[in-house]
C-alpha cells in the first residue's frame, strides 16, 4: 500500500517544490521521510535579514543559517541562492566577526551556488570564499572595494547578471577589463549610485557587451540621461530592459538634444525622474515616440506630494491612440488623481498590473476610483505604492468591504496589495460567499 511516508524521494521533492516559507519548516517536522524530501527545497535559498540580525548572538541567541551549513557541509550541496540583506553588529560600525567567519566558511562549501546578494558592506571578508564558483550566474553586491578586491571580482567569469551598488572608482575602472571576460555570458548590468560613471566610460564599456539585454544606470549624476540613451541605442540596440535617471541639472550644451529611444526590442522601461518642474515633460516628450511595443513602464518621481503632470500622462497614452500595449504601469512617489486614473484606464485598456498610490485617506475615493479602473478588463493585480509613513497621524488602510467592492466591480481583479497586506481571491464565485484571503 502506497502512503505519503513511503513515496519515492523524487516524488516528495516535486510535491514540496510547491511549498515555501514556514510551511517547509512545518513539513520537515512530520516524519523522517518528509524531512529527507524537503531538505533540497528548505536549503535552496538561504536568507539573512534584519530580523535575524537583531536576534543574532554568538552564544545563546538565534543560530545563523551559515553556522548550520558550516557544521553540516552535506546540506550545502542544495544551496543555490544566498541573500544577505543585513549583518549583525557588536558595536557601531563593527560587524560581528563570528558572523563573518561563519558566513565565509559556509560560502566556501556551497559549490552549487548560482546567485549571491550582499547588501551590507561586508563583501571584502567574503570575496575569497566566492572564488571558483563555476555555477555562479547572478551577483548583486555593495561594491565599495579596493583595487585588489576589485581584481578578485574579475575572476568571476560566468556571470549572467551583475548589479553594483555604490561602486568605487576602483571597481568602475576595472569593469571594462572585467567585461572582456563576461562578454559571452553577461546579459543584465545594473550600476546604482556611482559618482565615477560618465559618458566616456559607457562608450568604452557597452561595445564589449554584445549580449546585453538589460541595462540599468540609476542615480549616476555624472552621466546625463541623453548620454545614457545615446550609448545604449548605439552599442546595445537589442536591449529588452532599460532604466536611467533624469537629473535636475541640464546636460552641457554640446550634449543637449531631445533623444529618441530607438530600441525596437525594448519591452521594459523605468525612468527615475528627479526634477520637480513639469518642464521635464518637454525633455521626456521624444522618449516615447518610437516605443510602440512596451509591456512595462515604471516612472518614479521626486516628490510624493506633487500631482503627476498631465503632460506626462498624455505621453504615456496619447489621445490619438486607440490602445497602448502596456501590461504593467507603475507611477511611484507622486500624487495621482481620479481624473488621471480615468484617463489612463480609457487609453491603456490592456493593463494587467497597475501600481499607483491609492488616496485611501479620502473616504470618497472608493466608488469613483473603482468605476475608473473597471474599464481595465484585463487588470488582475492592483498595488498601492503609497508610503504609509509619509504623513503623520493614524494610518489609513483598505477595509475588507472596500477590497470586496473593487473585486466585484472589476472583472478579473484577483489581487490587491496595500500596506503590507495582500488580498487575494481564488474564485469570482467566492467573492459573494465572503471568502477573501489576506496575507502579511
Amino acid at each position: 500500500m502506497v502512503t505519503a511516508d513511503n513515496l519515492n524521494l523524487d516524488v516528495l521533492e516535486l510535491i514540496f517544490a510547491f511549498i515555501s516559507g514556514n510551511d517547509l519548516v512545518a513539513v520537515s517536522s512530520v516524519s523522517k521521510s518528509f524531512l529527507a524530501g524537503v531538505i533540497p527545497c528548505l536549503y535552496a535559498t538561504v536568507s539573512f535579514t534584519a530580523k535575524h540580525a537583531k536576534r543574532y548572538r554568538s552564544e545563546g541567541g538565534i543560530m545563523s543559517p551559515f553556522l548550520t551549513l558550516r557544521n553540516h557541509p552535506d546540506l550545502a550541496v542544495h544551496v543555490r541562492h544566498v541573500d544577505i540583506h543585513c549583518a549583525p553588529f557588536i558595536a557601531v560600525g563593527q560587524v560581528h566577526p563570528k558572523f563573518l567567519s561563519e558566513t565565509a566558511d559556509a560560502l566556501q562549501v556551497c559549490k552549487n551556488l548560482t546567485s549571491f546578494v550582499c547588501g551590507p558592506r561586508i563583501l571584502p571578508a567574503l570575496l575569497g570564499s566566492l572564488q571558483g564558483k563555476e555555477c555562479l550566474q547572478d551577483v548583486h553586491i555593495y561594491a565599495a572595494l579596493t583595487t585588489t578586491q576589485g581584481e578578485m571580482l574579475q575572476k568571476m567569469t560566468t556571470l549572467r547578471s551583475l548589479t553594483l551598488d555604490y561602486p568605487t572608482w576602483n571597481v568602475v575602472d576595472s569593469l571594462t577589463r572585467w567585461a572582456q571576460s563576461l562578454q559571452r555570458t553577461l546579459s543584465h548590468l545594473t550600476i546604482f549610485m556611482s559618482q565615477e560613471v560618465n559618458g566616456m566610460f559607457l562608450e568604452a564599456l557597452l561595445p564589449l557587451l554584445p549580449r546585453l539585454r538589460g541595462l540599468h544606470v540609476i542615480g549616476c549624476s555624472k552621466v546625463p540621461h541623453t548620454v545614457v540613451i545615446k550609448a545604449a541605442t548605439t552599442h546595445t540596440p537589442t536591449l529588452k530592459e532599460f532604466s536611467f535617471t533624469i537629473f535636475e541639472n541640464p546636460p552641457p550644451p554640446s550634449l543637449f538634444f531631445l533623444p529618441t529611444i530607438t530600441l525596437p526590442s525594448l519591452r521594459h522601461l523605468a525612468i527615475d525622474v528627479r526634477p520637480t518642474s513639469d518642464a521635464t515633460a518637454v525633455t521626456m516628450s521624444s522618449l516615447f515616440v518610437s516605443l510602440t511595443s512596451l509591456s512595462t513602464l515604471v516612472l518614479k518621481f521626486a516628490d510624493r506630494q506633487l500631482p503627476i503632470w498631465s503632460s506626462i500622462i498624455d505621453l504615456i497614452a496619447p489621445p490619438s491612440a486607440i490602445t497602448v500595449p502596456l501590461k504593467r504601469l507603475a507611477l511611484m512617489d507622486c500624487a495621482v488623481s481620479i481624473d488621471t486614473v480615468r484617463k489612463l484606464s480609457s487609453r491603456c485598456k490592456d493593463l494587467e498590473m497597475l501600481e499607483i498610490p491609492l488616496p485611501i485617506k479620502d473616504i470618497s475615493f472608493q466608488q469613483p476610483f473603482t468605476t475608473a479602473i473597471s474599464n481595465l478588463k484585463e487588470l488582475h493585480t492592483l498595488t498601492d505604492v503609497g508610503d504609509a509613513h509619509a504623513s503623520h497621524g493614524p494610518r489609513a488602510t483598505l477595509a475588507k468591504n472596500d477590497v470586496r467592492y473593487m473585486m466585484q466591480t472589476c472583472v478579473n481583479l484577483r489581487t490587491i496589495v496595500s500596506d503590507g497586506r495582500m488580498w487575494t481571491v481564488s474564485s469570482r464565485i467566492l467573492l459573494w460567499r465572503n471568502s477573501l484571503e489576506v496575507t502579511h
